[in-house]
């Protein structure tokens, strides 16, 4: 017997689905530069995009857990107190309230500059299915190819 959606998801909170989209737009952005990374390869082999990924995910990993290390050693206990979030743990230390400020300020500039490469790959894919709706342009010229 299956169980109504309320009862079967009724544990789960918007901070949760929230969480959840943040980790597909996340694997979404990967994809979304994979393909362009390939092309400007000078060389372009599938093992020279693996080790380009590779090398890149060494260096992302890198820069978190050093970003971890960072936090744990300037922040201590506190970090387990409040849930551990480093934003949270910003002011807990001293007494000076525009260090949450200006750290919450260079995160949205992060952000910001992540933004337009998503809209870029999407207006790209938009203009790409109306030119294959309208002239069948990438259609004709892969059976030619073939």
């Amino acid at each position: 017997m299956q169980m109504p959606f309320n009862e079967e998801f009724g544990h789960t909170d918007i901070y949760k689905i929230i969480r959840s989209i943040c980790c597909i737009l996340v694997a979404f952005s990967f994809v979304i530069n994979l393909f362009p990374l390939y092309s400007a390869l000078k060389v372009k082999t599938n093992a020279n995009c693996n080790q380009c990924v590779s090398i890149s995910l060494f260096f992302s990993a890198s820069i978190y857990t050093f970003l971890a290390i960072c936090a744990v050693l300037m922040f201590g206990g506190t970090i387990n107190e409040m849930g551990a979030d480093v934003l949270k743990n910003v002011n807990q230390e001293g007494s000076q309230v525009y260090e949450g400020f200006v750290l919450r300020f260079l995160f949205i500039i992060v952000l910001a500059c992540h933004i337009p490469f998503i809209f870029f790959s999407g207006k790209e894919s938009l203009l790409i299915i109306i030119d294959e709706i309208d002239r069948r342009s990438i259609s004709t010229t892969l059976e030619k190819r073939i």
